[in-house]
């Protein structure tokens, strides 16, 4: 089940010698769904994300939510003449693998250390007290359930734990116009009835072949644990072009990339 932790007060503020954050940067600000593309690490410099790892911020009404790579996050926010204040944040707290905790650690510590943010060409930055650019961000459009074929990237192993796919494995998801999940669990091909209302989704049981593949090792067991996990999904949500399915605790189910990134 997931838990809910807590980050300090964040307070970011835009410096008059930047001349940042005026309205029109507010409307950006709020207007956009942002993805991170670069995040700073313990050496100071600033590393570029995976693309296999989506880490996201949306400002909307009051609220910032978003991805840190696996994990969600949630908390308020206020605008007032180039300060943005963040509040008390709540995070799921899922043991996610690497690459994604490389990237959801040390972007959590950015935003405690920002002080300030710039827009410009698209692109949001967030400085530090120094003006050093901390963490980048560019706008990213949300494809749709259906149609797309979806690459799982992590899932949920059925010991509160969110794992990377073994290597060499690929598993695969199409949502069907007819109500039809299918796709490869890695080595057997699988469909499963799913229906979706909002957020919600309800995936049945899935029916599967019956091969035996030795290669790569392991990939039996993390066939079958994904496919007890795909009937635990309660709710989707696509940020950019990533689908995360969770649990109605909000457990991490599978987190999958749209092909053709």
């Amino acid at each position: 089940m997931a838990n809910a932790h807590f980050w300090g007060m964040l307070i970011l503020w835009a410096a008059p010698a930047l001349a940042l954050a005026g309205d029109m940067d507010r409307t950006a600000l709020e207007g956009a769904l942002w993805r991170l593309t670069s995040i700073a690490r313990a050496d100071g410099r600033l590393h570029a994300v995976p693309n296999s790892v989506e880490a996201t911020a949306t400002f909307a009404n009051g609220s910032v939510s978003g991805s840190g790579g696996c994990n969600r996050y949630t908390t308020s926010y206020t605008v007032d003449a180039g300060k943005l204040t963040i509040g008390l944040a709540a995070s799921t707290m899922m043991a996610c693998p690497e690459p994604q905790t490389a990237v959801e650690q040390p972007f959590m510590a950015a935003l405690a250390a920002t002080r300030a943010y710039q827009i410009e060409d698209g692109q949001l930055s967030l400085l530090d007290a120094g003006g050093q650019k901390i963490a980048t961000f560019k706008v990213w459009q949300p494809v749709a359930l259906k149609g797309v074929t979806w690459r799982a990237t992590v899932y949920n192993n059925g010991r509160n734990a969110a794992v990377s796919l073994i290597d060499g494995s690929e598993i695969t998801a199409t949502f069907g116009a007819d109500g039809v999940l299918s796709g490869s669990a890695g080595c057997n091909h699988y469909r499963a009835a799913y229906v979706t209302q909002g957020s919600s989704i309800t995936i049945q049981a899935p029916a599967a072949t019956r091969k035996t593949c030795p290669r790569p090792d392991g990939v039996m067991r993390q066939e079958s644990e994904y496919l007890k996990a795909l009937p635990t999904a309660a709710t989707y949500a696509i940020q950019g072009r990533q689908l995360e399915l969770r649990t109605a605790e909000d457990a991490l189910v599978a987190l999958l990339q749209a092909s053709g990134d």
